[in-house]
């Protein structure tokens, strides 16, 4: 039988980190669907919902994302991200 891996919480610092490198190394234009998917990716490596949803708050508040969907969180990367990101 299979163990469990121990998920350790991530800091806040971290979770950006890994977002950052994420977001930066996924296909240009960033396809729908696909910030969800790296949320659930962070979050399934430990990062707490708290700390994605900072760092999201980060990214609109300087302007390097719009939300395309509010409902499921998908965001659209703007010309200041794609400067920023890529």
């Amino acid at each position: 039988m299979a163990r469990k891996k121990r998920v350790v919480p991530a800091t806040l610092e971290e979770t950006r980190g890994c977002l950052y490198r994420s977001v930066g190394n996924a296909p240009r234009p960033l396809p729908p669907g696909r910030f969800p998917l790296l949320m659930r990716q962070a979050e399934a490596e430990g990062c707490p919902h708290e700390y994605v949803m900072d760092v999201l708050d980060e990214w609109l508040n300087y302007g390097y994302c719009r939300l395309r969907d509010p409902i499921a969180q998908d965001i659209e990367i703007t010309d200041a991200g794609r400067l920023f990101f890529y």
